[in-house]
């Protein structure tokens, strides 16, 4: 209502509903919003409602100065090849978070899984379904005293203003600090533990604050951290465990390149499949595809044999496996570990 009185000419559109404005640029300084309506009038330009989600991601993020990002989710679970226990799991999550119902909703996910399952993919798909802005944490942490625990303050008075939002913590073994503090730092990565855990265990902020964490070694993760409370729900994510799981994820991402495949598994191919493939090495395989295609195969399907004629996975087996037994001991749900790995559990 001030800043109207100052600056008519960008808030005219909005004259009789302020609040749309108001609610739209929440978590922005009242500086830069000043400075934003400063700017307009300058140049007699309205705003409007497709400017506003546009505007509060740069302002928010210039007042954060690098200290987080907001990711665009322009992806929803459709875009999500298979994983249909999960994917049911985290639509019903949804359903009640927009009804208000809170009292199942999680207070946070933990995603892990071997490198290169997907895991940053489902968080983005996760916030499309879910239509909330995703805010990722940079890094934090300063070379000078204080600073840490004072950028980490920031952050927190930014998310308080933001409202509805999920908040991404990748590589969460290595962001959220250790309990102990005898790793060299004077005891910040011990003060840091303690800022977040007291943060994600604050039930007052169930349903406006979804933490999202992932990590492919979700053992180095403090226990206190992935307790009920704070993380209670841990979803596993698994590279294919069949010929015809991996050929499917070959042929939809070679299908987003406008390369078509047999819809089902050629015999010819199921020896040469890749075992324990992951999307990332499905993708870096689709890739390979299309570039033979292009520069010499007669066929998709000649193409796919000289893919796999050499192929070398791109992360050790041993890895793999190890990575995957993590994953499954972490499930809190059987039904999102498929039965060939809930052996390794």
């Amino acid at each position: 209502n001030y800043l109207n009185g100052r600056y008519p000419t960008p808030l005219k559109p909005f004259a009789e509903n302020l609040s749309e404005p108001a609610s739209a640029l929440a978590g922005a300084t009242l500086h830069s919003i000043e400075t934003l309506l400063q700017t307009r009038q300058h140049h007699a330009q309205e705003l409007t409602s497709q400017d506003l989600v546009g505007l509060k991601k740069e302002l928010v993020e210039k007042d954060a100065q690098g200290l987080i990002e907001f990711i665009k989710p322009d992806r929803t679970l459709e875009d999500l090849h298979g994983q249909t226990a999960i994917k049911t799991w985290l639509r019903q999550d949804i359903a009640l978070w927009r009804a208000g119902d809170l009292a199942a909703l999680p207070m946070g996910y933990l995603f892990c899984g071997p490198v290169g399952t997907g895991k940053t993919f489902m968080v983005e798909c996760l916030a499309g379904e879910a239509g909330v802005p995703v805010v990722k944490m940079k890094n934090f942490r300063d070379k000078w005293v204080g600073s840490t625990e004072s950028n980490l303050e920031k952050i927190f008075r930014l998310l308080d203003a933001l409202g509805r939002c999920i908040v991404f913590v990748d590589e969460a073994d290595q962001a959220l600090g250790r309990r102990n503090s005898d790793s060299g730092d004077s005891g910040v990565s011990g003060r840091v533990y303690g800022m977040m855990a007291e943060r994600m265990s604050d039930s007052r902020k169930r349903g406006r604050v979804l933490w999202v964490l992932a990590t492919s070694r979700p053992d180095l993760v403090e226990v206190d951290l992935k307790r009920p409370g704070r993380v209670d729900v841990k979803i596993p994510l698994f590279p294919t465990s069949t010929p015809e799981e991996g050929y499917k994820l070959i042929r939809a991402l070679a299908k987003r390149r406008g390369v078509v495949l047999d819809e089902e598994l050629p015999e010819r191919f199921r020896s040469g499949i890749p075992d324990l493939l992951t999307p990332g090495a499905a993708e870096a395989l689709s890739v390979k595809l299309y570039r033979t295609l292009k520069t010499g195969a007669t066929s998709p399907v000649e193409a796919l044999a000289s893919a796999l004629s050499d192929y070398q996975a791109p992360v050790p087996l041993s890895i793999i496996q190890a990575q995957i037994t993590l994953a499954s001991d972490e499930a809190t749900d059987l039904s999102f570990v498929p039965e060939r790995f809930r052996s390794v559990s």
